[in-house]
Protein backbone atom coordinates (compact mmCIF):
# COMPACT_ATOMS: atom_id res chain seq x y z
CA UNK A 1 0.00 0.00 0.00
CA UNK A 2 0.93 3.74 -0.40
CA UNK A 3 2.09 4.86 3.05
CA UNK A 4 1.74 8.60 1.47
CA UNK A 5 -2.15 8.01 0.41
CA UNK A 6 -2.86 6.23 3.22
CA UNK A 7 -1.39 8.74 6.04
CA UNK A 8 -3.24 11.05 4.01
CA UNK A 9 -7.14 9.61 3.91
CA UNK A 10 -9.58 7.62 6.12
CA UNK A 11 -9.58 4.71 4.24
CA UNK A 12 -12.22 2.36 6.41
CA UNK A 13 -14.85 5.47 5.43
CA UNK A 14 -14.14 5.63 1.51
CA UNK A 15 -13.77 1.81 1.41
CA UNK A 16 -17.49 1.12 3.68
CA UNK A 17 -19.25 3.68 1.01
CA UNK A 18 -18.03 1.90 -1.89
CA UNK A 19 -18.75 -1.32 -1.05
CA UNK A 20 -22.00 -0.03 -0.48
CA UNK A 21 -22.12 1.29 -4.10
CA UNK A 22 -21.26 -2.16 -5.03
CA UNK A 23 -23.99 -4.32 -3.98
CA UNK A 24 -26.60 -1.43 -4.73
CA UNK A 25 -25.10 -1.41 -8.60
CA UNK A 26 -22.97 -4.17 -9.13
CA UNK A 27 -20.14 -2.32 -10.56
CA UNK A 28 -17.04 -3.73 -10.33
CA UNK A 29 -14.26 -0.79 -9.25
CA UNK A 30 -11.27 0.00 -7.21
CA UNK A 31 -9.05 2.86 -5.76
CA UNK A 32 -5.22 2.38 -6.99
CA UNK A 33 -2.27 4.69 -5.13
CA UNK A 34 0.10 6.90 -7.57
CA UNK A 35 2.19 3.85 -8.13
CA UNK A 36 -0.68 1.91 -9.36
CA UNK A 37 -0.90 -0.64 -6.12
CA UNK A 38 -4.30 -1.71 -5.41
CA UNK A 39 -5.63 0.05 -2.18
CA UNK A 40 -8.95 -2.19 -2.17
CA UNK A 41 -11.36 -2.97 -4.68
CA UNK A 42 -14.78 -4.69 -5.16
CA UNK A 43 -16.42 -7.23 -7.85
CA UNK A 44 -13.17 -8.02 -9.85
CA UNK A 45 -13.14 -10.57 -12.09
CA UNK A 46 -11.02 -10.52 -15.23
CA UNK A 47 -13.15 -12.28 -17.12
CA UNK A 48 -16.40 -10.31 -16.72
CA UNK A 49 -14.57 -6.94 -16.64
CA UNK A 50 -12.23 -7.43 -19.67
CA UNK A 51 -15.49 -6.99 -22.11
CA UNK A 52 -16.46 -3.61 -20.18
CA UNK A 53 -15.88 -0.17 -20.60
CA UNK A 54 -13.37 1.33 -18.61
CA UNK A 55 -13.38 4.93 -16.74
CA UNK A 56 -10.42 6.01 -15.16
CA UNK A 57 -11.13 9.43 -12.62
CA UNK A 58 -7.82 10.66 -10.87
CA UNK A 59 -7.24 12.17 -7.63
CA UNK A 60 -4.48 14.93 -6.97
CA UNK A 61 -3.97 17.37 -3.96
CA UNK A 62 -2.14 20.30 -4.70
CA UNK A 63 -1.54 19.13 -8.41
CA UNK A 64 0.43 16.00 -6.56
CA UNK A 65 -0.98 12.70 -8.07
CA UNK A 66 -2.92 11.13 -4.87
CA UNK A 67 -4.31 8.13 -6.49
CA UNK A 68 -7.36 6.84 -9.26
CA UNK A 69 -10.69 5.04 -9.62
CA UNK A 70 -10.98 2.58 -11.73
CA UNK A 71 -14.66 1.55 -12.55
CA UNK A 72 -15.58 -1.00 -14.89
CA UNK A 73 -19.16 -0.53 -16.56
CA UNK A 74 -21.71 -0.57 -19.33
CA UNK A 75 -22.55 2.23 -21.21
CA UNK A 76 -25.51 2.87 -20.09
CA UNK A 77 -23.87 3.60 -16.58
CA UNK A 78 -20.96 5.14 -16.85
CA UNK A 79 -22.01 8.54 -16.73
CA UNK A 80 -23.57 7.67 -13.11
CA UNK A 81 -20.65 6.22 -12.21
CA UNK A 82 -18.02 8.63 -13.05
CA UNK A 83 -20.85 11.21 -10.93
CA UNK A 84 -20.23 8.98 -7.34
CA UNK A 85 -16.69 8.23 -8.03
CA UNK A 86 -15.95 12.42 -8.60
CA UNK A 87 -17.43 12.73 -5.05
CA UNK A 88 -15.81 9.47 -3.41
CA UNK A 89 -12.45 11.69 -4.79
CA UNK A 90 -13.37 14.92 -3.82
CA UNK A 91 -14.27 13.36 0.29
CA UNK A 92 -10.48 12.10 -0.16
CA UNK A 93 -9.40 15.30 -1.08
CA UNK A 94 -10.68 17.09 1.44
CA UNK A 95 -9.71 14.81 4.27
CA UNK A 96 -6.12 14.41 3.03
CA UNK A 97 -6.25 18.77 2.49
CA UNK A 98 -7.22 18.60 6.41
CA UNK A 99 -4.39 15.94 7.59
CA UNK A 100 -1.91 17.78 5.29
CA UNK A 101 -2.40 21.00 6.60
CA UNK A 102 -2.33 19.64 10.07
CA UNK A 103 0.75 17.89 9.26
CA UNK A 104 2.08 21.22 7.75
CA UNK A 105 1.04 23.41 10.63
CA UNK A 106 2.71 21.15 12.99
CA UNK A 107 5.95 20.88 11.02
CA UNK A 108 5.91 24.65 10.75
CA UNK A 109 5.61 24.86 14.23
CA UNK A 110 8.69 22.36 14.60
CA UNK A 111 10.82 24.46 12.42
CA UNK A 112 9.67 27.53 14.07
CA UNK A 113 11.05 26.62 16.96
CA UNK A 114 14.15 25.40 15.62
CA UNK A 115 14.39 28.40 14.22
CA UNK A 116 14.20 30.51 16.85
CA UNK A 117 16.44 28.25 19.38
CA UNK A 118 19.10 28.48 16.45
CA UNK A 119 18.75 32.17 16.75
CA UNK A 120 18.97 32.53 20.83
CA UNK A 121 22.13 30.57 20.58
CA UNK A 122 23.92 32.29 17.40
CA UNK A 123 27.57 33.57 18.77
CA UNK A 124 26.26 36.98 17.55
CA UNK A 125 24.04 39.63 18.57
CA UNK A 126 20.27 38.91 16.59
CA UNK A 127 17.03 41.03 17.15
CA UNK A 128 13.77 41.88 15.74
CA UNK A 129 11.05 44.77 15.55
CA UNK A 130 7.63 44.11 15.21
CA UNK A 131 5.69 46.67 12.59
CA UNK A 132 4.93 48.58 15.72
CA UNK A 133 8.44 49.11 16.42
CA UNK A 134 8.41 47.01 19.88
CA UNK A 135 11.01 44.25 20.32
CA UNK A 136 10.38 40.75 19.83
CA UNK A 137 13.74 39.21 19.33
CA UNK A 138 16.62 39.87 21.98
CA UNK A 139 18.63 36.64 21.46
CA UNK A 140 20.95 35.63 24.55
CA UNK A 141 24.16 37.41 22.66
CA UNK A 142 22.33 40.71 23.43
CA UNK A 143 22.01 39.74 26.94
CA UNK A 144 25.55 38.90 27.47
CA UNK A 145 26.77 42.20 25.50
CA UNK A 146 24.08 44.41 27.20
CA UNK A 147 22.78 42.98 30.17
CA UNK A 148 19.42 43.28 29.47
CA UNK A 149 17.79 40.38 29.17
CA UNK A 150 15.15 39.20 26.89
CA UNK A 151 12.89 40.10 29.82
CA UNK A 152 13.52 43.61 30.07
CA UNK A 153 13.77 43.99 26.00
CA UNK A 154 11.20 42.20 24.33
CA UNK A 155 7.81 44.09 24.41
CA UNK A 156 8.99 47.43 26.43
CA UNK A 157 8.31 50.85 24.11
CA UNK A 158 10.97 52.11 26.30
CA UNK A 159 13.18 49.63 25.36
CA UNK A 160 14.91 51.94 22.94
CA UNK A 161 15.59 55.02 25.41
CA UNK A 162 17.25 52.36 27.65
CA UNK A 163 19.67 51.18 24.78
CA UNK A 164 20.27 54.99 22.89
CA UNK A 165 19.65 56.95 25.97
CA UNK A 166 21.05 60.49 24.70
CA UNK A 167 17.80 62.09 22.49
CA UNK A 168 19.90 63.54 20.07
CA UNK A 169 21.83 60.38 19.46
CA UNK A 170 18.89 58.10 19.56
CA UNK A 171 16.96 60.45 16.85
CA UNK A 172 20.29 60.35 14.46
CA UNK A 173 19.73 56.72 14.53
CA UNK A 174 16.21 56.96 13.92
CA UNK A 175 16.82 59.51 10.97
CA UNK A 176 19.30 57.60 9.38
CA UNK A 177 17.34 54.00 9.43
CA UNK A 178 14.37 55.90 8.16
CA UNK A 179 16.82 57.15 5.09
CA UNK A 180 18.71 53.57 5.08
CA UNK A 181 15.71 51.72 5.41
CA UNK A 182 16.40 48.27 5.10
CA UNK A 183 19.58 48.46 2.93
CA UNK A 184 22.42 48.91 5.50
CA UNK A 185 25.52 46.80 6.75
CA UNK A 186 28.58 47.17 9.29
CA UNK A 187 26.46 50.01 10.57
CA UNK A 188 28.41 50.90 13.81
CA UNK A 189 26.36 52.57 16.61
CA UNK A 190 26.93 53.33 20.37
CA UNK A 191 25.05 51.12 22.52
CA UNK A 192 24.87 51.79 26.15
CA UNK A 193 24.77 48.61 28.65
CA UNK A 194 22.93 48.06 31.90
CA UNK A 195 26.12 48.91 33.70
CA UNK A 196 26.86 52.28 32.01
CA UNK A 197 29.47 51.17 29.56
CA UNK A 198 29.18 52.21 26.15
CA UNK A 199 29.86 49.52 23.61
CA UNK A 200 30.43 49.53 19.63
CA UNK A 201 28.01 47.10 17.96
CA UNK A 202 28.19 46.56 14.12
CA UNK A 203 25.03 45.82 12.95
CA UNK A 204 23.95 44.70 9.48
CA UNK A 205 19.85 44.83 8.36
CA UNK A 206 19.20 40.69 6.36
CA UNK A 207 15.02 41.86 6.70
CA UNK A 208 15.25 41.92 2.68
CA UNK A 209 17.65 38.72 2.48
CA UNK A 210 15.64 36.83 4.68
CA UNK A 211 12.25 38.11 5.39
CA UNK A 212 10.29 36.82 8.51
CA UNK A 213 6.71 36.82 9.09
CA UNK A 214 5.82 39.59 11.72
CA UNK A 215 9.23 40.95 11.30
CA UNK A 216 9.30 44.41 10.14
CA UNK A 217 12.91 44.27 10.57
CA UNK A 218 15.45 42.34 12.29
CA UNK A 219 19.07 42.74 12.03
CA UNK A 220 22.77 40.28 13.08
CA UNK A 221 25.35 42.41 15.25
CA UNK A 222 28.70 42.17 16.66
CA UNK A 223 30.21 43.32 19.62
CA UNK A 224 33.87 45.31 17.91
CA UNK A 225 34.30 47.42 21.67
CA UNK A 226 37.57 45.51 21.58
CA UNK A 227 38.66 45.63 18.37
CA UNK A 228 38.04 49.58 17.77
CA UNK A 229 39.97 50.08 21.12
CA UNK A 230 42.92 48.34 18.89
CA UNK A 231 42.18 50.07 16.22
CA UNK A 232 42.45 53.34 17.90
CA UNK A 233 45.90 52.37 19.22
CA UNK A 234 47.02 51.23 16.26
CA UNK A 235 46.03 54.71 14.50
CA UNK A 236 47.52 56.55 17.41
CA UNK A 237 50.76 54.33 17.18
CA UNK A 238 50.75 54.86 13.40
CA UNK A 239 50.60 58.55 14.42
CA UNK A 240 53.16 58.83 16.67
CA UNK A 241 55.45 56.54 14.11
CA UNK A 242 54.47 58.73 11.31
CA UNK A 243 55.46 62.11 13.42
CA UNK A 244 58.66 60.20 14.03
CA UNK A 245 59.59 59.41 10.57
CA UNK A 246 58.72 62.51 9.43
CA UNK A 247 61.29 64.25 12.10
CA UNK A 248 64.21 61.63 10.56
CA UNK A 249 66.69 63.75 9.43
CA UNK A 250 67.90 60.58 7.22
CA UNK A 251 66.63 59.65 3.55
CA UNK A 252 64.38 56.56 3.44
CA UNK A 253 62.67 54.48 0.98
CA UNK A 254 60.07 51.50 0.75
CA UNK A 255 60.56 49.20 -1.78
CA UNK A 256 58.83 46.14 -2.99
CA UNK A 257 60.76 42.53 -2.62
CA UNK A 258 62.10 42.88 -6.07
CA UNK A 259 63.32 46.54 -5.37
CA UNK A 260 60.99 48.48 -7.03
CA UNK A 261 60.70 52.10 -5.22
CA UNK A 262 57.24 52.38 -3.99
CA UNK A 263 57.56 56.01 -1.73
CA UNK A 264 60.23 57.75 -0.60
CA UNK A 265 61.12 60.66 2.66
CA UNK A 266 63.72 62.63 2.19
CA UNK A 267 64.74 64.79 4.63
CA UNK A 268 67.04 67.21 2.40
CA UNK A 269 65.86 66.74 -1.36
CA UNK A 270 69.79 67.99 -2.42
CA UNK A 271 70.98 64.25 -1.18
CA UNK A 272 69.04 63.16 -3.91
CA UNK A 273 71.01 61.51 -6.57
CA UNK A 274 68.01 61.91 -9.56
CA UNK A 275 65.16 63.85 -8.68
CA UNK A 276 62.07 62.29 -6.72
CA UNK A 277 60.51 61.43 -10.03
CA UNK A 278 63.02 60.15 -11.73
CA UNK A 279 62.99 56.93 -9.51
CA UNK A 280 59.33 56.28 -8.11
CA UNK A 281 58.21 53.19 -9.38
CA UNK A 282 61.90 52.15 -10.71
CA UNK A 283 64.56 49.76 -9.25
CA UNK A 284 67.93 50.61 -8.53
CA UNK A 285 69.12 49.44 -11.65
CA UNK A 286 67.48 52.64 -13.57
CA UNK A 287 68.41 54.89 -11.80
CA UNK A 288 72.03 54.20 -9.62
CA UNK A 289 75.29 53.95 -10.66
CA UNK A 290 76.00 49.98 -11.74
CA UNK A 291 77.87 48.97 -8.57
CA UNK A 292 76.08 50.52 -6.34
CA UNK A 293 73.01 48.79 -7.65
CA UNK A 294 74.53 45.98 -7.01
CA UNK A 295 75.44 46.46 -3.68
CA UNK A 296 71.66 47.38 -3.19
CA UNK A 297 70.48 44.57 -4.77
CA UNK A 298 72.48 41.67 -3.06
CA UNK A 299 71.47 43.30 -0.01
CA UNK A 300 67.61 43.18 -0.56
CA UNK A 301 68.11 39.28 -1.51
CA UNK A 302 70.05 38.81 1.96
CA UNK A 303 67.11 40.82 3.45
CA UNK A 304 64.52 38.55 1.78
CA UNK A 305 66.78 35.32 2.72
CA UNK A 306 67.34 35.87 6.19
CA UNK A 307 65.10 38.09 7.74
CA UNK A 308 67.60 40.21 8.79
CA UNK A 309 68.71 43.82 8.62
CA UNK A 310 71.68 44.02 6.28
CA UNK A 311 73.65 47.41 5.98
CA UNK A 312 75.47 49.15 2.70
CA UNK A 313 78.24 51.67 2.35
CA UNK A 314 78.58 53.22 -0.75
CA UNK A 315 79.97 56.40 -2.69
CA UNK A 316 77.91 58.94 -5.04
CA UNK A 317 79.16 61.86 -6.88
CA UNK A 318 76.28 64.35 -6.29
CA UNK A 319 76.59 68.52 -7.06
CA UNK A 320 80.38 67.52 -8.15
CA UNK A 321 81.33 66.19 -5.08
CA UNK A 322 82.23 62.80 -3.65
CA UNK A 323 79.81 61.98 -0.91
CA UNK A 324 79.67 58.80 1.42
CA UNK A 325 76.35 57.10 2.21
CA UNK A 326 75.44 54.54 4.90
CA UNK A 327 72.06 52.39 3.89
CA UNK A 328 70.16 50.05 6.36
CA UNK A 329 68.02 47.74 4.78
CA UNK A 330 65.14 46.08 6.98
CA UNK A 331 62.57 43.62 6.38
CA UNK A 332 58.80 44.48 6.60
CA UNK A 333 55.58 43.26 6.49
CA UNK A 334 54.21 41.89 3.11
CA UNK A 335 57.41 41.58 1.40
CA UNK A 336 57.88 44.97 1.55
CA UNK A 337 61.80 46.50 2.39
CA UNK A 338 62.48 49.82 4.26
CA UNK A 339 65.81 51.30 3.46
CA UNK A 340 67.37 54.00 5.81
CA UNK A 341 70.00 55.83 4.30
CA UNK A 342 72.15 58.29 6.20
CA UNK A 343 75.03 60.74 5.52
CA UNK A 344 78.43 59.37 6.46
CA UNK A 345 80.33 61.72 4.89
CA UNK A 346 81.74 63.77 8.04
CA UNK A 347 81.77 60.11 9.49
CA UNK A 348 84.01 58.84 6.66
CA UNK A 349 86.63 62.08 7.27
CA UNK A 350 86.60 61.78 10.87
CA UNK A 351 87.33 57.86 10.21
CA UNK A 352 90.70 59.39 8.33
CA UNK A 353 91.44 61.79 10.39
CA UNK A 354 91.84 59.52 13.22
CA UNK A 355 93.29 56.55 11.18
CA UNK A 356 96.18 59.57 10.44
CA UNK A 357 96.00 60.38 14.33
CA UNK A 358 97.09 56.57 14.95
CA UNK A 359 99.47 57.07 11.73
CA UNK A 360 100.90 59.75 13.40
CA UNK A 361 101.50 58.58 17.10
CA UNK A 362 103.01 55.37 15.60
CA UNK A 363 105.66 57.17 13.61
CA UNK A 364 105.84 59.94 16.47
CA UNK A 365 107.04 56.92 18.45
CA UNK A 366 109.50 55.77 15.53
CA UNK A 367 110.56 59.54 15.34
CA UNK A 368 111.41 59.93 19.14
CA UNK A 369 113.99 56.67 18.87
CA UNK A 370 115.27 57.74 15.21
CA UNK A 371 116.19 61.03 16.26
CA UNK A 372 117.85 60.50 19.68
CA UNK A 373 120.26 57.28 18.10
CA UNK A 374 120.88 59.62 15.25
CA UNK A 375 121.42 63.24 17.13
CA UNK A 376 124.53 61.81 19.12
CA UNK A 377 126.71 60.88 16.55
CA UNK A 378 125.85 63.73 14.45
CA UNK A 379 126.81 66.01 17.35
CA UNK A 380 130.62 64.37 17.40
CA UNK A 381 130.72 64.91 13.41
CA UNK A 382 129.95 68.14 13.49
CA UNK A 383 132.79 68.76 16.54
CA UNK A 384 135.14 67.50 14.64
CA UNK A 385 134.69 69.15 11.28
CA UNK A 386 134.44 72.11 13.14
CA UNK A 387 138.02 71.43 14.36
CA UNK A 388 139.35 70.44 10.83
CA UNK A 389 137.87 73.99 10.23
CA UNK A 390 140.29 75.65 11.76
CA UNK A 391 143.22 73.77 10.59
CA UNK A 392 142.17 73.35 7.31
CA UNK A 393 141.44 76.62 5.82
CA UNK A 394 141.52 75.40 1.82
CA UNK A 395 139.18 73.18 2.63
CA UNK A 396 136.43 75.42 3.85
CA UNK A 397 134.05 75.25 1.23
CA UNK A 398 133.67 71.68 1.87
CA UNK A 399 133.35 72.32 5.66
CA UNK A 400 131.09 74.71 4.89
CA UNK A 401 128.80 72.59 2.57
CA UNK A 402 129.06 69.66 5.27
CA UNK A 403 127.97 71.62 8.02
CA UNK A 404 125.00 73.25 5.81
CA UNK A 405 123.63 69.73 5.46
CA UNK A 406 124.06 68.42 8.81
CA UNK A 407 122.11 71.25 10.31
CA UNK A 408 119.46 70.35 7.62
CA UNK A 409 119.51 66.98 9.43
CA UNK A 410 118.79 68.61 12.59
CA UNK A 411 116.51 70.84 11.85
CA UNK A 412 114.52 67.55 10.32
CA UNK A 413 115.01 65.66 13.73
CA UNK A 414 113.70 68.46 15.76
CA UNK A 415 110.51 67.87 13.45
CA UNK A 416 110.62 64.34 14.46
CA UNK A 417 110.96 65.23 17.80
CA UNK A 418 108.10 67.62 17.78
CA UNK A 419 106.01 65.12 16.30
CA UNK A 420 106.93 62.86 19.28
CA UNK A 421 106.07 65.45 21.85
CA UNK A 422 103.27 64.10 23.79
CA UNK A 423 103.17 66.86 26.58
CA UNK A 424 99.98 68.05 28.09
CA UNK A 425 98.58 71.24 26.11
CA UNK A 426 98.06 74.56 27.45
CA UNK A 427 95.06 75.63 26.22
CA UNK A 428 93.23 79.19 26.55
CA UNK A 429 90.90 81.32 25.10
CA UNK A 430 92.71 83.47 22.22
CA UNK A 431 91.56 85.79 19.39
CA UNK A 432 91.85 83.92 16.32
CA UNK A 433 92.50 86.30 13.86
CA UNK A 434 94.75 88.19 16.04
CA UNK A 435 96.98 84.76 15.98
CA UNK A 436 96.86 84.78 12.20
CA UNK A 437 97.08 88.83 11.42
CA UNK A 438 101.01 88.34 13.74
CA UNK A 439 101.68 84.88 11.55
CA UNK A 440 100.65 86.63 8.12
CA UNK A 441 103.23 89.73 9.74
CA UNK A 442 106.00 87.29 10.53
CA UNK A 443 105.86 85.91 7.04
CA UNK A 444 104.78 89.12 5.12
CA UNK A 445 108.61 89.90 4.72
CA UNK A 446 109.23 86.49 2.54
CA UNK A 447 106.03 86.96 0.95
CA UNK A 448 107.17 90.09 -0.49
CA UNK A 449 110.92 89.39 -1.37
CA UNK A 450 108.87 86.35 -4.02
CA UNK A 451 106.50 88.83 -5.16
CA UNK A 452 103.45 87.79 -3.09
CA UNK A 453 100.29 89.76 -1.83
CA UNK A 454 98.87 88.26 1.11
CA UNK A 455 95.27 89.36 2.22
CA UNK A 456 93.17 88.49 5.51
CA UNK A 457 89.79 88.78 6.16
CA UNK A 458 87.47 87.92 9.12
CA UNK A 459 83.70 88.24 9.27
CA UNK A 460 83.81 89.15 12.36
CA UNK A 461 87.73 90.22 14.41
CA UNK A 462 86.64 89.66 17.37
CA UNK A 463 86.09 85.73 17.29
CA UNK A 464 87.70 83.59 20.37
CA UNK A 465 88.29 80.21 20.67
CA UNK A 466 89.74 77.59 22.89
CA UNK A 467 93.22 76.41 21.65
CA UNK A 468 97.32 76.41 22.26
CA UNK A 469 98.74 79.53 20.49
CA UNK A 470 101.78 78.40 19.40
CA UNK A 471 100.46 75.38 18.14
CA UNK A 472 98.38 77.48 16.23
CA UNK A 473 100.79 79.63 14.92
CA UNK A 474 103.26 76.27 13.91
CA UNK A 475 99.78 75.61 12.15
CA UNK A 476 99.30 78.76 10.47
CA UNK A 477 103.04 78.90 9.28
CA UNK A 478 103.40 75.56 7.86
CA UNK A 479 99.88 76.24 5.53
CA UNK A 480 101.71 79.86 4.97
CA UNK A 481 104.82 78.60 4.36
CA UNK A 482 103.03 75.83 1.52
CA UNK A 483 101.33 78.34 -0.53
CA UNK A 484 104.53 80.98 -0.56
CA UNK A 485 106.68 78.19 -2.04
CA UNK A 486 103.98 76.98 -4.63
CA UNK A 487 104.09 80.59 -6.40
CA UNK A 488 107.54 80.93 -7.58
CA UNK A 489 106.23 83.67 -9.65
CA UNK A 490 104.32 85.50 -7.05
CA UNK A 491 100.60 85.94 -6.52
CA UNK A 492 98.05 86.67 -4.00
CA UNK A 493 97.25 84.83 -0.79
CA UNK A 494 93.52 85.55 0.42
CA UNK A 495 92.78 84.26 4.13
CA UNK A 496 89.12 84.10 4.97
CA UNK A 497 88.04 83.48 8.65
CA UNK A 498 84.09 82.63 9.04
CA UNK A 499 82.45 81.68 12.05
CA UNK A 500 79.78 78.87 12.25
CA UNK A 501 77.05 79.81 14.25
CA UNK A 502 79.32 79.52 17.63
CA UNK A 503 80.00 75.88 17.17
CA UNK A 504 83.52 76.76 15.79
CA UNK A 505 85.79 78.59 12.89
CA UNK A 506 86.44 77.86 9.33
CA UNK A 507 89.79 79.22 7.79
CA UNK A 508 89.85 79.41 4.63
CA UNK A 509 93.38 79.56 2.75
CA UNK A 510 93.38 80.31 -1.11
CA UNK A 511 96.55 80.98 -3.40
CA UNK A 512 97.10 80.99 -7.02
CA UNK A 513 99.93 78.12 -6.94
CA UNK A 514 99.68 75.44 -9.98
CA UNK A 515 97.60 73.23 -7.40
CA UNK A 516 97.92 69.70 -6.61
CA UNK A 517 96.52 67.09 -8.69
CA UNK A 518 93.40 65.11 -7.52
CA UNK A 519 94.55 61.58 -6.66
CA UNK A 520 97.71 63.10 -4.31
CA UNK A 521 95.43 65.38 -2.32
CA UNK A 522 94.53 61.89 -0.75
CA UNK A 523 97.81 61.32 0.37
CA UNK A 524 98.53 64.64 2.23
CA UNK A 525 99.76 65.05 5.80
CA UNK A 526 101.24 61.25 5.20
CA UNK A 527 104.45 61.08 6.66
CA UNK A 528 107.32 61.94 4.37
CA UNK A 529 104.65 62.11 1.68
CA UNK A 530 105.68 65.84 -0.41
CA UNK A 531 104.96 67.26 -3.54
CA UNK A 532 107.74 69.82 -3.21
CA UNK A 533 111.56 68.63 -4.47
CA UNK A 534 113.16 69.69 -1.42
CA UNK A 535 109.83 68.57 1.51
CA UNK A 536 110.11 65.88 3.66
CA UNK A 537 106.23 65.64 4.62
CA UNK A 538 106.77 66.65 7.90
CA UNK A 539 105.01 70.17 8.45
CA UNK A 540 102.10 69.14 7.08
CA UNK A 541 101.91 65.83 8.76
CA UNK A 542 102.95 67.86 12.26
CA UNK A 543 100.13 70.48 11.09
CA UNK A 544 97.24 67.56 11.35
CA UNK A 545 98.61 66.19 14.33
CA UNK A 546 97.93 69.53 16.08
CA UNK A 547 94.77 70.35 14.66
Amino acid sequence: MNARLMELIDVSTIETMAEQFYKLTNISHQLLDAEKECIFSFGINEMKICKLPKIEIPIFLYNQHLGSFVVWSNKSDIFNCQKYFEMLSNLIIDGATKVFQSKNTTLLSRKEEELHTILQNMPVMVDALDYNGDFVLWNRECEIVTGYTAEEIIGNPNALQLLYPDHNYRHQIQTKFLTCGKNFRDWEMHLTCKNGEIKTIMWSNISEQFPVTGYSYWAVGVDITHLKAIEDQLKQQTSELELIFKALPDLCFLTEDDGTIIDYKAGSPSKFYVPAQAFMGKKFFEVLPSPVAQQFQEAIHQVKEKGTNVIVEYPLTINGSVDFFEARCLPLLHDKIMIIVRDITERKKTEELLNKSDTLAAIGQLAAGVAHEVRNPLTVIKGFIQLFQINKEDQEKYFDLMLSEIERIEAILQEFLSIAKTDEINTEQKNIYQIYNNVVSLMNTKAIMTNIQVELYADNKDISIECSENQLKQVFINILQNSIEAMPDGGKIIIHIKEINDEGVIIHVIDEGIGIPEDRIKRLGEPFYSTKEKGTGIGLMLSYKII
